[in-house]
């Protein structure tokens, strides 16, 4: 197992053979090999369908004519080992009945060709399903890159928000927290008959109004709504958000 894992990886696909018959064996193990491929080849249904469930097979070539298993039922037990991927499966029958070409092709066979056949014709069939196998796993590999590009991108902009977020928060409430925090100081120092107390108290009061609607503003913010912040940064646009809420 170790050895054809390798060659899977080294781009050698693995056909698997389920064949009753000895002699058709020798012919599509020959062939699969002549193709610079790894036959993989079993004498029944059971067998077919167990060494499919092991993994790293690229292709499956089935006797429709094999007993103990209706052929289709393995068809369909081979490609549902493969959930999310997908795996050919080329059935070979008797002889030409077009009812069960189109039953096989119905239930989710790729191909279908009859004995006898032709050698150069199975030789073709065998290559083009390898081909979409190929094409399927780069499209596959494709679709993994690119919804992990997609994924970093997304957690880039949450980390881009959540920076301009607290840069915005940092800019905006620094300057109303320093007053509250002076007027506090001087409502320490002032006796409430004193009018300076109440000057203070509704500095304070005016400052916490001004917070409130700055948090307001900060709930309702857009990420596109950016200016300028030290070093090149970016915050989020108060004065933008500020002046979309009033035309509102």
């Amino acid at each position: 197992m170790a050895e054809e894992n390798q060659e899977h990886r080294a781009g050698i696909s693995r056909v698997l053979i389920a064949d009753l018959d000895p002699d058709y064996q020798v012919i599509f193990a020959s062939l699969v090999a002549v193709l610079g491929e790894t036959p993989v080849v079993v004498g029944s249904s059971e067998e077919a369908v167990e060494r499919a469930r092991e993994g790293d097979i690229d292709l499956a070539i089935l006797d429709a004519t094999m007993p103990s298993m209706d052929s289709l039922s393995v068809c369909q037990q081979i490609k549902g080992v493969y959930p999310g991927g997908f795996i050919p499966v080329l059935m070979i029958a008797s002889e030409e009945v077009i009812r069960d070409k189109v039953r096989a092709l119905g239930e989710g066979a790729d191909d279908f060709i009859s004995k006898p056949f032709i050698y150069e014709e199975l030789q073709a069939r065998i290559e083009a399903l390898l081909r979409i196998r190929r094409l399927h796993d780069r499209l596959h590999r494709a679709n993994k890159e690119l919804q992990a590009m997609q994924e970093q991108l997304v957690k880039q902009e949450r980390q881009s928000a959540v920076g301009q977020l607290a840069a915005a928060a940092a800019h905006q409430l620094g300057q109303p927290l320093s007053a509250i925090l002076l007027n506090c100081f001087m409502l320490e120092q002032t006796e409430k008959t004193d009018p300076k107390f109440s000057e203070a108290l509704g500095a304070i009061k005016a400052d916490v109004s001004r917070m409130s609607d700055m948090i307001d503003r900060l709930r309702t913010a857009r990420a596109d709504s950016t200016a300028s912040y030290v070093e090149s940064a970016e915050m989020l646009d108060m004065e933008t958000v500020a002046s979309e809420g009033d035309e509102e």
